[in-house]
């Protein structure tokens, strides 16, 4: 940007019981502001559980919070304050929830103004909606308020490392296994069940969310399988650790982009329900096996997996450009432009 600008990120994070929510808002928020530094970037973060301190560890420090489950006309209300007293330019507004519309029309209003949302949402009143979701081709359209409309994985919001697809050619570990900032559904034990399985003839490596604590279990674990399994609590540099793997296995969200973009083939288990659409669009790319919704038949899928694994049975695009890792950089060419 040739100017500095003041720029909010209005987002939603956490655990929240009965919402569909974790920390995917917060990590795509991170993955836009580090690319549009050096500009002035602020949050206001409606914080169900660790993402004020997500943000910390990223190095952001103007962070304002919101209580979890905050009425829309409240919101609208500290938000509009915060408009002001920073004096914003660009409002970006990437949270779930069923009152984004009307909160989004109220702001724009005020200020210029753009929507991250979800699976194949465009309908905003607003300046620019950004959606990367898999299942949309790569476009540009306006929509029925006037808003232009980035579509398509190749402005999906990853974080900068990825503009540089190196792609490493000797792998460390056979398969890399991550399931989100909580592990909503406890599935790194039932993984490391099957795993121990096929410990003679693969290597693995699991990375928890930040979250999810390494558990006495999985310590024990990963010291009785030295050498073959490693496990570590979050990570800041997830393109190196996917670079070194063969395989992956995740959950619905993300990283699912993040896998593809470094060529990586994976499954997924969907965490939550709105994630089924992104894992069936994958599965059609023939880029991932969709597992579904995480459940009493998983523990039998991901056996599966590793067998065809051991065995050399999987059958997916690898090296794929569906996803270039270069979306944050094109926003914030049109960001440049508001």
């Amino acid at each position: 940007m040739t100017q500095k600008k003041n720029i909010l990120f209005r987002v939603s994070g956490g655990r929240a019981f009965n919402k569909e929510l974790g920390l995917g808002h917060v990590y795509r928020a991170i993955n836009l502001a580090l690319e549009l530094k050096p500009n002035n970037i602020f949050f206001l973060v409606e914080d169900y559980g660790n993402g004020k301190s997500l943000l910390l560890n990223w190095g952001f420090k103007n962070i304002f919070l919101l209580k979890g489950g905050i009425k829309i006309s409240s919101d609208i209300t500290e938000t509009t304050k915060l408009l002001y007293k920073k004096k914003i330019d660009i409002l970006i507004v990437d949270k779930y929830d069923y009152n984004t519309k009307k909160y989004v029309k109220r702001m724009h209003k005020i200020v210029k103004t753009v929507v991250v949302p979800d699976l194949e949402k465009i309908d905003y009143d607003a300046d620019l909606v950004v959606n990367g979701f898999i299942g949309f081709d790569n476009t540009i359209l306006t929509n029925r308020y006037g808003a232009k409309c980035l579509l398509g994985p190749k402005y999906q919001i990853l974080n900068k490392k990825y503009q540089n697809r190196k792609f490493a050619n000797q792998k460390k570990y056979t398969i890399l296994a991550t399931f989100g900032g909580f592990d909503e559904h406890n599935i790194v034990p039932v993984f490391c069940k099957q795993l121990t399985k096929y410990l003679d003839r693969i290597t693995a490596k699991i990375i928890l969310g930040p979250a999810t604590k390494k558990s006495k279990e999985l310590k024990n674990l990963e010291e009785k399988f030295r050498g073959k399994i490693k496990i570590i609590s979050a990570t800041k540099n997830m393109k190196k650790e996917i670079s070194n793997a063969e395989f992956g296995i995740c959950g619905g969200g993300i990283t699912t982009y993040e896998f593809a973009s470094m060529g990586v083939p994976f499954a997924i288990i969907c965490q939550y329900k709105h994630q089924l659409k992104t894992a069936r669009a994958w599965k059609r790319k023939k880029i991932a096996l969709n597992f579904g919704f995480a459940n009493h038949m998983i523990d039998s899928k991901i056996q599966c997996f590793l067998s065809n694994i051991t065995n050399n049975k999987i059958q997916l695009k690898s090296k794929s450009t569906i996803v270039d890792g270069l979306g944050t950089k094109r926003i914030r060419l049109q960001l440049d432009k508001m």
